[in-house]
């Protein structure tokens, strides 16, 4: 194999591109959804139908890296996801808005998996948890400026982010192709040929029974009601802010906006700080019992748009400093030969929080616009108890050992 190099700036900023894209149509979502005189459900539906297209085919583009160029899947990932754009764009029913957002979902998780493939395969390893580090970070700053961009060209009317949206995916898509290193020389192609079984989706569930202990479901258990708490919260606040305050995307954006600055400057001090010298089971309860109390906050003002905008940007900031928290314990309980399906597991259950937080936000928002906010409390509120039972038994466990 070809040795591993230093990633090039222009990996970086295709990366950058593909991210900052990918936020352009969120803040325009609820306005497409009330202009267009869909039931309110439907944001939720369209938010969960990108969550189970990536579920189901994530195996497959994971396992299609090992035998085709990572480079390939990235480009045909973006052209996907800028066909699935334009299909939520000329949405009318219910039906075509699940259709592009399903197809955005399948075909754009194989960008995101391939660019992950790309660090592994070419970045040298000595600077892979920094390209990862880079990676997450980047991806939510960038992400969260799409947002605002999408937003403030939302004001012109609902098509132009969809517009611009495209065109960058088509651009990225091009750059891509002519910046990216094929990796195919970095890599060791499997002998034989790829297996249905790897590539079912449900496998990363069906290969946990070989590692799985009391300590470890727990702390999965906690995590998955904690990820459908935030999903729910996050999609409901989204969509609650245009139908009861009238509010235009571009206001959507501005907060995203201030997410991304606040979240990047947290995760670069209190959130490394966190990681590198904080007993993180500990911290990672401790995180979770703030969020909980800010969701719980924001039912205090459900006809106050300032204050609760406020308890989103607090919940926003400290939920972006939880995932990495939750990874690294994750991994601290994988092994050698357990790392692959132990962290498939986790991200996984990170993707079943968020079908089954979107779907059941939208049941219920059309029943009680408020039930959505008290059920994400709830929510977050159990799979943080379940947090510091964990921490406990965590403590006492390694106590004798």
């Amino acid at each position: 194999m070809k040795r591993k190099i230093l990633l090039p700036a222009s990996f970086f900023f295709v990366m950058f591109l593909y991210n900052f894209a990918s936020g352009f149509a969120h803040p325009v979502t609820p306005t497409l959804v009330v202009d267009r005189g869909l039931p309110s459900q439907w944001y939720g539906y369209a938010m969960s139908a990108v969550s189970v297209g990536s579920f189901m085919v994530a195996p497959f583009w994971g396992k299609l890296c090992s035998y085709v160029s990572t480079k390939k899947i990235a480009v045909f990932g973006l052209f996907g996801y800028a066909l699935g754009q334009f299909i939520m764009m000329n949405a009318y029913t219910g039906p075509q808005l699940l259709i592009g957002r399903v197809t955005a979902g399948l075909l754009a998780s194989g960008t995101t998996i391939s660019i992950l493939n790309y660090i592994i395969n070419v970045g040298e390893e000595h600077q892979r948890s920094k390209y990862l580090t880079i990676y997450a970070t980047s991806g939510s700053v960038s992400n969260a400026l799409g947002y605002f961009a999408g937003g403030v060209l939302g004001m012109k009317g609902i098509e132009f982010p969809f517009y611009a949206q495209m065109g960058i995916l088509v651009i990225d898509a091009v750059l891509a192709f002519f910046l990216l290193e094929d990796d195919t020389p970095y890599k060791h192609r499997p002998e034989r040929g790829m297996n249905i079984k790897e590539v079912n989706p449900f496998s990363a569930f069906m290969d946990a029974r070989n590692y799985m202990t009391p300590l470890l479901a727990l702390f999965f258990l906690a995590f998955t009601l904690y990820c459908t708490g935030l999903t729910m919260f996050e999609t409901v606040f989204n969509y609650y802010i245009k139908d009861h305050f009238g509010l235009g995307s571009q206001y959507n954006g501005t907060i995203k906006a201030v997410v991304a600055a606040s979240s990047f400057l947290m995760n670069m001090s209190v959130g490394m700080w966190v990681v590198r010298r904080t007993n993180v089971h500990r911290s990672m309860s401790v995180m979770a019992l703030l969020t909980a109390a800010a969701v719980g906050c924001s039912m205090l003002f459900f006809e106050s748009m300032l204050p609760l905008s406020a308890t989103f940007v607090l919940y926003s900031v400290i939920s972006i400093m939880i995932m990495p928290v939750a990874q690294n314990i994750a991994a601290e309980h994988a092994t050698d030969e357990n790392s692959n399906s132990l962290m498939g597991f986790f991200q996984s259950l990170r993707s079943l929080g968020s079908i089954i937080g979107s779907y059941t936000e939208a049941r219920i928002y059309a029943l009680n616009v408020r039930a959505p906010f008290i059920c994400s409390a709830a929510l977050i509120g159990i799979g943080t108890l379940m947090s510091f039972a964990y921490t406990l038994k965590q403590g006492r466990e390694k106590g004798t050992n």
